[in-house]
């Protein structure tokens, strides 16, 4: 029988042919069939409902759902490590410091990674429109990611790609985080611009109220980052009435408390802050509500009493005893708002006193003292008050760089004002009798041998903490099996505080914090001062009367050091009550008394001075007079006396400054021009007596007469010349360049290697002339080209970028080791503010050098440095001063580009 073609309408009978089903149809051909069916159903570029379906499945609960675990999970890491600053206006999101959000790095790239991957796989892009219902949160959670990795351009960036690509409920959502990535940049004009758009598409309907929420906490947001309290209140109170749960609530209601309280709307605030306690918070909430609360009293409204008596029994709360330091505060700085100076500093040192951990509380306190300080102008009690406060306060605390600046302000007025009361209590107690004096050394030492017996006492004390320590197991892990870093472990680092200070007490952070015991010498009425470790001792180590003697002034030579001590400490807190304080009586008075008490100081004639423009500005013509008068009568040939007696001495100035200016741009343009009989003549008038010139101005006219005897006089000449150069301008800038020509003429400087070979060199170089240069072209006539003549090698090098001691190391190394027979030398100087030469010499012709600059960068690459950080060139001896005195950089890396080009 035959089987019917496919073409025949007659079904085939199977079963007529006897032919096995199991046989006609094995298995795997089903499930192949079934694979290449599911294959093709499910491309991503079909778009069939198999298709769609698959996609968007496998993307929601594969991939999505993995990238979306591993971003809530750092999110919650986050919120669990974020710690509020109560002192504060507290954050609108809880996304702790820069410090901990780097610490969930690793779960933002994996949610990247993850995300990524979805895309890339599941992805139903088919002529611009995307069938896949998942891609879009893909593409909204790499954005996200993007964000809490710090990386905000590339957030908007692809926020902005939502935005355009997807008409979903999550392109609103977009904007209002690219709003949030500008401020988070501190881009507040383009933020604004953002929400402006979002607040028409809210008008429009168009977005849902869980993204109005997230707009309304976003501009809160906007204006608390920028201090502006008022603006954020309206956008609070819309972001209470849509919080999602009762915690987001008290937490933006207490926000819009601290906004009124900021505000100075005192009633208020306390209504609001009363909200927050029917809001039932957590414990640290409510307390700071109630805290907040006695703060915000308006002392206007009337008795008092009742919130005294509410701080006060907070006090006595059980519940309360960790925040007694904050309770303390807080009635510290009611006291302050009524004007109770005297009660509230009582209270601030409370809070010291109950200190519970708290850094940044006692940081604030400290910093409290210090402005009560600062105000009744105690400077030295101020810088006191300021350090300690920099040791507690915390960097996020809106007032610490402030607080910052003043610190280092106090602290150097401290130091000269305890020097100004130290010289005079040692000039008081050499003006005693011996008897009297005496008397006070033996107190003093009474004083020392009583401290010196509390600090072994504390000693003792901390030793038997050490043991205790050490029995109770403590040398174990500390933190209690808590995980992360060390200064996120609380547990670790209490072990840590509790460990330190067994060993060595309670430390302020300064430099020598090791060294405890800085005393304090009191010398009763008169005053005290401090003496640093060893101070007053004698060779035994012991304290007598002989030892503390040393530093008293009891004959003339040693009060005459003693004057000049203090009157330039005079002088220094002068300057800074003028200058840094704008404090100008007491810059009057200090200049006045150092005029008047140290008539024979070096800062008389500039403390005048000031004392003259101070009463000038201040109006005050006759004490003005009166200290004019004294500068020109006593200070007749000065400056000072000369701007003083004619009011165009200035102008004067200038004008004969400009005459030297002239003079050397005239001789040094005669130079390079060829014209050196010119040059040498105008460089002589510089010696003339008409002419004011200034020792850098005479070092540049020497050198570039040196410069003109290299091109026209015999050998002897030029070297006489730059040994006049390199002994009588040392500290000048031309000093290298002529030292170096000294090196490569064998004219005696030192470390020049050989000198045979040098004064070969030398006497190759007195035999060349103009004549025998190859001239580039006429306008490189400031350079010559001589490839034959000796040669430098030079390193320009970026400091910014890379550390030239580590440089010159590496050098020196290299020369060392392939270069030691050649007697190489190496020099640096400054070339500007952010680059330094490094120059090696000496090399006989161009060719060697450029060699030696070829092999010298490949072993720095090598070295993996950094090249683009230095650049090297070739130059000849006779160019090197040319380059350098004038800083004519781009001009000769453009010569040596053309002459050079083929040496190379």
């Amino acid at each position: 029988m035959q089987i019917s073609s496919y073409r025949s309408r007659e079904p085939l009978n199977y079963a007529n042919l006897n032919i096995p089903v199991k046989k006609l149809i094995h298995p795997r051909f089903i499930v192949y069939f079934f694979l290449v069916f599911l294959g093709w159903s499910c491309s991503t570029q079909k778009n069939t409902f198999v298709s769609r379906n698959y996609h968007s499945i496998t993307t929601k609960y594969n991939g999505y759902f993995n990238a979306r675990e591993s971003y809530r999970d750092g999110l919650a890491r986050l919120d669990q490590m974020h710690e509020d600053n109560f002192e504060d206006v507290l954050s609108v999101f809880r996304y702790g410091s820069e410090q901990q959000a780097s610490s969930v790095a690793g779960n933002m790239d994996i949610a990247y990674q993850k995300a990524s991957t979805a895309i890339r796989r599941h992805s139903m892009n088919i002529r611009g429109v995307e069938y896949n219902r998942w891609i879009d949160d893909a593409y909204f959670l790499i954005a996200r990611s993007h964000y809490f990795k710090g990386d905000h351009n590339l957030a908007i960036l692809t926020f902005q790609y939502v935005i355009r690509q997807f008409e979903t409920p999550l392109k609103y959502h977009s904007k209002i985080w690219v709003a949030k990535s500008h401020i988070s940049s501190g881009d507040y004009n383009n933020a604004q611009q953002i929400l402006a758009l979002v607040t028409k598409n809210i008008e429009e309907g168009l977005l849902e109220e869980d993204a109005i929420f997230l707009y309304n906490k976003v501009y809160a947001d906007f204006y608390l980052q920028q201090r502006d309290f008022g603006q954020a209140i309206p956008y609070l109170e819309k972001s209470i009435d849509l919080a999602p749960n009762k915690k987001q609530r008290a937490r933006m209601t207490f926000i819009m408390a601290q906004a009124y309280h900021q505000e100075r709307n005192f009633p208020m605030a306390q209504q609001t802050y009363a909200r927050v306690l029917k809001l039932n918070p957590d414990f640290q909430m409510a307390f700071q509500a109630r805290i907040n609360m006695a703060m915000a009293y308006d002392t206007s409204s009337g008795d008092s009493n009742f919130i005294l008596s509410e701080l006060k029994g907070m006090l006595r709360d059980s519940k309360n005893r960790d925040f007694q330091d904050q309770i303390y505060y807080a009635l510290a700085q009611f006291s302050m708002r009524q004007g109770k100076e005297k009660e509230a500093i009582e209270y601030y040192n409370l809070s010291l006193e109950n200190h519970r951990g708290n850094d940044s509380q006692r940081g604030i306190t400290f910093l409290r003292l210090g402005e009560i300080s600062l105000n009744n102008k105690d400077y030295i009690e101020a810088s006191v008050m300021y350090d300690s406060t920099m040791v507690y306060l915390s960097r996020e605390y809106p007032e610490y760089e402030a607080a910052g600046k003043k610190n280092m302000l106090l602290k150097e007025l401290s130091i000269n004002l305890i020097r100004i009361e130290r010289e005079d209590s040692l000039q008081q107690l050499a003006a005693m009798s011996t008897a009297e004096r005496n008397e006070i050394l033996d107190i003093i030492i009474e004083e020392i041998a009583e401290q010196e017996r509390l600090e072994k006492q504390m000693e003792q004390e901390r030793a038997q903490m050490r043991q205790q320590m050490a029995r109770s197991g403590r040398g174990q892990t500390p933190g209690g099996g808590e995980g992360g870093w060390y200064f996120y472990n609380p547990s670790a680092m209490s072990f840590g505080r509790n460990e330190f200070y067994a060993e060595w007490g309670e430390r302020e952070l300064e430099d020598l914090w090791r060294i405890s015991n800085k005393r304090t010498m009191a010398f009763g009425d008169m005053g005290e001062f401090d003496m640093e470790d060893g101070e007053g001792l004698d060779p035994s180590g012991k304290v007598t009367r002989a030892s503390l003697m040393q530093n008293v002034p009891t004959t003339p030579e040693k009060m005459e050091e003693s004057n000049a001590r203090m009157a330039q400490a005079y002088y220094n807190v002068a300057m800074i009550f003028k200058d840094r304080m704008d404090d100008r009586p007491n810059a009057v008075q200090y200049f006045e008394t150092l005029v008047n008490r140290f008539p024979e100081s070096e800062k008389k004639l500039l403390s005048a001075y000031f004392l003259y423009t101070l009463y000038t500005e201040a109006g005050n013509t006759s004490r003005a007079n009166f200290y004019k008068s004294m500068i020109i009568n006593d200070y007749p040939d000065t400056d000072f006396a000369m701007i003083l007696s004619d009011p165009n001495y200035r102008e004067n100035i200038t004008a004969r400054e400009n005459r030297v200016k002239d003079l050397y741009a005239r001789a040094y343009n005669a130079y390079i021009t060829g014209n050196y009989s010119l040059a040498m003549d105008l460089a002589e008038q510089s010696r003339s007596d008409t002419l004011e010139v200034t020792r850098e101005q005479s070092a540049r006219f020497s050198f570039l007469k040196a410069l003109v005897l290299a091109r026209s006089a015999e050998k002897e000449a030029l070297i006489d010349q730059l040994n006049f150069v390199a002994d009588n301008y040392t500290d000048t800038e031309v000093h290298e360049p002529a030292t170096n020509l000294l090196a490569y003429l064998g004219g005696g400087a030192p470390g020049t290697g050989d000198s045979t070979g040098a004064a070969e060199r030398g006497e190759r170089g007195s035999e060349r002339d103009v004549s025998r240069r190859e001239v580039i072209d006429p306008q490189d006539a400031v350079f010559s080209f001589n490839p034959d003549a000796v040669h430098f090698y030079v390193l320009l090098v970026n400091t910014k970028d890379l550390q030239i001691r580590q440089l010159r190391n590496e050098i020196t190394n290299y020369n060392k080791e392939e270069y030691e027979k050649n007697n190489l030398n190496m020099s640096t100087l400054f070339f500007d503010q952010n680059r330094q030469l490094i120059t090696v010499t000496n090399f006989p012709s161009a060719r060697e050098a450029l060699l030696y600059g070829a092999q010298v960068k490949e072993s720095l690459i090598q070295k993996e440095y950094d090249t683009d950080a230095f650049d090297g060139f070739a130059i000849s001896v006779e160019n090197y001063p040319l380059f350098y005195q004038d800083r004519k950089l781009e001009e000769y890396l453009d010569f040596f580009s053309r002459a050079y080009g083929d040496l190379e």
